[in-house]
């Protein structure tokens, strides 16, 4: 098979194994949409989360390192990836997991990690996720089955300045979304790939993969190195260690019982595709659920005029004469778009005055923007500020009124004080905590989850020096993760806090 077509000058291969270094040429896009039933990709991966980093806005966190063996049909819409993975953050240690689905449904089998050995049916939002990456990552393909919308010629780089080697830029439509490969005018081959996609913080984001290490694979020119990034931000690194094409052994691999399983949602489909970035971002660091959490929002009462909304991530509702106050925005925005229906129906005449956020990581503020649509004053360490009023003024049309907070900061605009506190601590700088001074009650981050085995001893730590530094007078501790109240001072006995002391020593 030959996909290949020469341009002015003849076509260059150099051949190492089976293999082949490639330089100029044409290619033809319908050989291979015709020729080509499955891909075979071997691949050792890094993974990064930018907004998981100590320092908002600092280079990323690398959440694990994993080998990657993906099988793929693209115009079957089929696809087996496993990923033997190193996790590194939050919590070091080992994970195997895999996934065999079609378009609609498919099946997971996980071992390690936090959530144990499992075999489960695969969650439509992480299919979506799939499909739209291996399109992302393989743009020689992707330009062979996409339509072509059109091509113009651009002269300059990143930057914008003038490039000496001009970019071709294809607009392609596959799937209801709108793509962009530019192709490099000296070798002919895709020098990055890109989409939009929508982001809990700044609304739309560009979800790119640069491209190099071009090699033939039995005539058809495949990437062995992509970077990727969101909105210039490091996300990825692959290096291929192998590329086939039409494996003998792909329908076996491809195999799975579609009737045992239940029905795909494809509105979760598409919320994974359109968004991803996010979702792999967060497989990359161990985390197999993906879904916007809006079937489980539930306002509790655990003390006079305060309220806990539980969930994988927890909310605290301040109660005031005058207002609102709420602690943390966790992911994502639909969750929050929901959570606020819930708070105008309970209190139709009391607005959201602050939005106190503890840090800047993302599962503890994707749901933000709708929050600070309505009007609500945004609360966050000093540390933060930047980043935080950067998003706002770049990506949201409305003025933001961002209050700093130092060492400590009174807050009184809702009729009720309410205190933030920094807490110095590692797990993020510009951490801060909101206490309540008529209940003694104290709402933390990460640092400690009430009533769950779970506990990172050192942010533990953190958080009971802050207390004792600020001589916070504490009874009661509610979290941004765990359930219920815990009284001080904690009982850790029933802890697995010394497990959890591997983050201290750096093993894996």
């Amino acid at each position: 098979m030959s996909a290949w077509t020469k341009t002015g000058s003849a076509a260059v291969f150099i051949l190492v194994g089976s293999m082949a270094t490639v330089a100029t040429a044409q290619i033809d896009y319908d050989s291979i949409r015709n020729e080509i039933g499955t891909v075979s990709i071997e691949a050792r991966v890094q993974r990064f989360e930018p907004i998981q980093s100590v320092v908002a806005g600092a280079f990323p966190i690398h959440t694990s390192n994993y080998d990657v063996v993906a099988v793929w049909d693209p115009a079957g819409g089929r696809a087996h990836e496993s990923w033997d993975m190193e996790l590194i953050y939050p919590l070091p240690g080992e994970m195997q997991i895999s996934f065999t689905s079609n378009e609609t449904v498919g099946t997971r089998r996980q071992s390690g990690g936090l959530a144990g050995r499992s075999v489960e049916p695969m969650e439509s939002s992480r299919i979506g996720a799939n499909f739209k990456d291996l399109w992302l990552s393989n743009p020689i393909l992707l330009l062979a089955h996409a339509e072509q919308r059109a091509v113009s010629n651009g002269d300059r780089d990143d930057n914008g300045d003038r490039n000496d080697q001009p970019l071709e830029s294809h607009q392609l439509a596959l799937e209801g979304t709108e793509w962009l490969v530019e192709i490099d005018g000296t070798s002919g081959l895709p020098a990055s790939a890109s989409t939009t996609e929508n982001d809990p913080h700044r609304g739309r984001i560009e979800n790119r993969i640069d491209f190099s290490d071009w090699r033939d694979v039995d005539s058809i020119p495949f990437p062995f190195r992509l970077e990727q990034f969101t909105g210039d931000r490091l996300v990825r690194r692959e290096i291929r260690a192998g590329v086939d094409v039409n494996t003998e052994d792909a329908e076996s691999v491809l195999a799975f019982e579609v009737s045992e399983l239940p029905p795909g949602d494809p509105a979760m489909r598409r919320w994974g595709w359109d968004m991803s970035h996010i979702v792999l971002k967060r497989a990359g660091g161990g985390n197999i659920g993906n879904y916007p959490q809006i079937d489980n929002v539930a306002i509790e009462e655990i003390a006079p005029g305060i309220f806990l909304v539980p969930s994988t991530h927890n909310n605290l509702i301040i109660e005031g004469p005058e207002g609102l106050a709420l602690v943390d925005a966790s992911w994502y925005p639909e969750r929050s778009h929901t959570l606020l229906a819930r708070m105008a129906e309970r209190w139709p005449e009391r607005p959201i005055r602050y939005l106190i956020l503890t840090h800047h990581h993302i599962d503890h503020t994707g749901g933000m923007r709708p929050v600070i649509e309505t009007g609500a004053s945004v609360v966050t360490s000093e540390k933060n500020a930047g980043y935080f009023r950067e998003v706002f003024e770049s990506t949201m049309a409305q003025d933001v009124n961002l209050i700093e907070v130092g060492q400590f900061l009174s807050l009184d605009g809702i009729g009720r004080e309410i205190h933030a506190y920094d807490v110095y601590t590692e797990h993020a700088d510009g951490m801060i905590a909101a206490y309540v001074p008529d209940e003694k009650l104290l709402f933390n981050a990460d640092l400690f989850s009430p009533n769950r085995p779970l506990q990172f001893s050192l942010w533990f730590d953190d958080l009971m020096n802050a207390i004792d530094w600020h001589g916070i007078d504490v009874e009661k501790h509610v979290g941004g993760h765990g359930s219920g109240i815990a009284a001080h001072p904690v009982d850790v006995s029933g802890h697995t806090m010394p497990v959890i002391r591997r983050l201290e020593t750096g093993a894996n």
